[in-house]
């Protein structure tokens, strides 16, 4: 058991001691939109599918989990209208499966279902209106949406209680941010927190991962899982088999955003300067 604990100590040693602001592929405007939507589409398969032996659990059923805790601290979330506003949603990410988890058990103790909301400075509407169509609870905003600044956004990011003189919003809005937020830099996270304030009633962030060493061995082991998983996540998905198989562009993609997103984490007591 000693040297258990000794290499679980190990694992867990904070590589970085403070976060690094890489790019990543993803961000890139150089990178094509079909690499871009293939590892949108990676990434909500890796929040919404459970590996076996490895995860008991999906890692979108543990977000529902902490986000339906997160919803019943606000006193008026019966009496109230609240939306939930998905921010840099990609292909969709975790946020249909945590609507209807959450969804499904409000409806099973005869409480109101709370809409969730897609949006994207980028809008993905191929992969959301399948989505969508799915659930009466789960819809998008079609025009692009800046994380950085809402306060421009339809009406349906505001919230009725926003600071804005222009808020003609009639609901409350909480919003999310889905393994996303490691994505700004300093500057602009602080420009996030603001515009929460004056817009929001609530906020909350997501990330996957942390800057242990455990998590890098984890990143570095990134192209394998995806030569395992691919053909049978995507077996009909020509683009995913090709840049996975043939061409693996999608492994070194994945594995270099995943290791630039580990070391740009912020810790829980982090805050923006």
């Amino acid at each position: 058991m000693l040297v258990i604990d000794q290499i679980r100590q190990l694992l867990q040693v904070q590589l970085v001691p403070s976060r690094w602001h890489l790019f990543e592929w993803c961000d890139l405007a150089i990178t094509p939109s079909f690499i871009k939507h293939c590892c949108q589409d990676m990434l909500t398969a890796q929040w919404t599918r459970k590996l076996p032996i490895i995860q008991t659990t999906a890692p979108a059923e543990l977000a529902a989990r902490l986000i339906h805790t997160f919803l019943d601290d606000f006193p008026d979330v019966e009496s109230e209208q609240y939306f939930v506003i998905d921010f840099c949603s990609g292909a969709g990410g975790p946020t249909p499966l945590i609507e209807k988890s959450i969804n499904t058990t409000r409806t099973q103790a005869g409480h109101q279902p709370i809409p969730f909301r897609l949006s994207d400075f980028h809008p993905n509407l191929d992969a959301w209106m399948p989505l969508a169509s799915h659930s009466a609870n789960l819809s998008f905003i079609p025009q692009p949406v800046d994380a950085i600044n809402p306060s421009h956004a339809p009406p349906l990011v505001i919230s009725k209680t926003s600071s804005l003189p222009t808020s003609t919003g009639d609901h409350k809005s909480i919003h999310l941010y889905n393994l996303s937020f490691h994505h700004f830099s300093d500057a602009d996270a602080q420009r996030i927190m603001n515009s929460t304030l004056a817009t929001a009633d609530g906020l909350c962030i997501l990330e996957l991962q942390d800057r242990s060493a455990g998590m890098l061995l984890l990143m570095l082991g990134e192209p394998f899982l995806l030569f395992l998983v691919t053909v049978l996540w995507f077996p009909y998905q020509p683009l995913h088999l090709l840049f996975t198989y043939c061409f693996p562009v999608l492994p070194f993609v994945q594995a270099w955003d995943g290791i630039t997103a580990m070391t740009a984490l912020r810790q829980p007591l982090h805050e923006p300067d």
